[in-house]
C-alpha cells in the first residue's frame, strides 16, 4: 500500500507524536509499503531522504510556540495533487488541532482518497495562559471537532483518548497504541546508587519541580540516590533554582535534550519518575524504561494502568505530592519485580495493526 502522512512536525524535531509517526512510517515500510512524509519547517525546503523516509517539507510562514506551524496558502491544492500523482492508498493524519491535520483531511477528500487520524491528546490542552486555554478550546470544539468526525476512521493511543475524542464529538474510537523499538541495552544499573530520572520538557505542568521534590525527600529520608533530568525547556533556570536551594547540585545531573538512544540507556536500571499533569497521550518513555529492565512510578497517566495490569513494574500515585511519589519510590527499590516480556508492545506489531486498519477504510 501506498501511505501520506501529513503531519506539522517531524525529526529533527522531538516530541511524542514525532517519534509516533517517525517509528510507524519505518516500520511500515520495513514490512514493504511505501510512505511518504508532508510536513511544514524543520529543515531545508523541499523532497529529501531522510533515514531512508521521503520527506517533503513545506515552508513554514509563522510558528506558535515551539510546536504549531502553518505552511502558505495554496498548500491544500497541492497536496491534493500530489496525493493523485502518488496514488495514495491513505492519507495519515495525526492531532486535531494542527493545521496540516485539517489540510490533509480537506486535501484527501477532494483527492478521494481515505483518511485515518490519529489522536494523541487524552484532553484539551493545559496551559497557564487563559488566553491560550481559551482559544485551545475554541480550536477543539470546531476544527477539532470537524475534523474527528469526518475522517474516515478514527484511532486514539491510549483508552483515555478514545474517551476523550468521543466526549468531543461523539465519535467512537479505537485504541492503537503507542509501541516502541527492542530493547538496547542489557538493563543493568548505571553506578553503585538507587537511580531515578526523569524525562520531558521543562514546561509547567510535566512535573520537573515534582521530581526535585521528589529527590529531596528521598534523601531526607536517608536514600541515597543518584538522579538524572533528561530534557530541555523554559523553565530550565528555575529548576536549577530549586536543586540549588534543595543542597542537591551534587546529585542531580541536568543534561538536557539528548539523542533518543541516550535516553534508552539512562533508563536502564533505573526508576522513571512521571510525574506529569498534562494531558498526555501514550508516553513511549513508559514502554522504554520497562524494555530496558526498568521500573516505572507514575502519577495517573494513560497506559500505566495497562502496564501494571500486565504485572510490569509500575506504582501509580494518586496523591499529586512528593511525598507521595518518594513514598512510592522507596516501595519500588525495596520489591524484586519480575521480568515480563513486552510482547505486543513493538513497532512491528503496530504496523501490523495499522495496515489491518487501513484494509478496512479501503472497503
Amino acid at each position: 500500500m501506498r501511505f501520506a502522512f501529513a503531519v506539522n512536525n517531524f525529526p529533527p524535531r522531538v516530541g511524542g507524536v514525532e517519534t509516533h509517526v517517525h517509528s510507524l512510517v519505518v516500520a511500515l515500510q520495513s514490512a514493504g509499503h511505501t510512505a511518504v512524509v508532508i510536513t511544514v519547517g524543520g529543515g531545508p525546503v523541499g523532497t529529501h531522504v531522510e533515514e531512508g523516509v521521503r520527506v517533503i517539507r513545506l515552508p513554514e510562514r509563522f510558528r506558535v510556540g515551539d510546536v504549531l506551524g502553518f505552511p502558505p496558502l495554496g498548500t491544500t491544492r497541492r497536496l491534493r495533487r500530489l496525493l493523485a500523482g502518488e496514488r495514495v492508498d491513505v492519507v495519515s493524519v495525526h492531532t486535531r488541532f494542527f493545521p496540516m491535520t485539517w489540510i490533509g483531511l480537506r486535501a484527501a477528500s477532494r483527492a478521494s482518497v481515505p483518511v485515518v487520524h490519529t489522536e494523541h491528546g487524552s484532553g484539551h490542552v493545559v496551559s497557564s495562559s487563559p488566553v491560550i486555554t481559551l482559544a485551545s478550546r475554541l480550536v477543539d470544539r470546531t476544527i477539532g471537532r470537524f475534523v474527528l468526525r469526518r475522517a474516515d476512521e478514527v484511532v486514539g493511543v491510549s483508552e483515555n483518548v478514545v474517551g476523550f475524542v468521543q466526549r468531543l464529538s461523539g465519535r467512537r474510537a479505537r485504541v492503537f497504541y503507542n509501541a516502541i523499538e527492542p530493547a538496547s541495552t542489557d538493563g543493568r544499573r548505571h553506578g553503585d546508587k538507587p537511580h531515578v530520572v526523569f524525562v520531558g520538557r521543562l514546561v509547567p505542568g510535566k512535573g520537573a519541580e515534582d521530581f526535585v521534590d521528589t529527590v529531596a525527600a528521598l534523601r531526607r529520608r536517608g536514600i541515597d540516590v543518584a538522579a538524572t533530568m533528561l530534557g530541555d525547556g523554559p523553565e530550565r533556570a528555575s529548576i536549577r533554582s530549586r536543586i540549588d536551594r534543595h543542597g542537591l547540585a551534587e546529585v542531580v545531573e541536568m543534561r538536557g535534550r539528548v539523542p533518543a538512544s541516550a535516553v534508552r540507556s539512562t533508563l536502564a536500571g533505573a526508576v522513571l519518575v512521571n510525574p506529569t499533569v498534562l494531558a498526555e497521550g501514550f508516553q513511549t518513555t513508559l514502554l522504554e524504561a520497562l524494555a530496558e529492565r526498568g521500573s516505572i512510578v507514575t502519577y495517573e497517566v494513560p497506559g500505566a494502568g495497562v502496564l501494571r495490569e500486565q504485572g510490569h513494574p509500575v506504582v501509580i500515585v494518586q496523591q499529586h505530592d512528593p511525598e507521595a511519589l518518594a513514598s512510592a519510590v522507596s516501595e519500588m527499590l525495596a520489591q524484586e519485580w519480575p521480568v515480563v516480556p513486552l510482547d505486543g508492545w513493538y513497532w512491528k506489531d503496530r504496523a501490523e495493526e495499522y495496515e489491518r486498519i487501513v484494509e478496512g477504510v479501503k472497503r
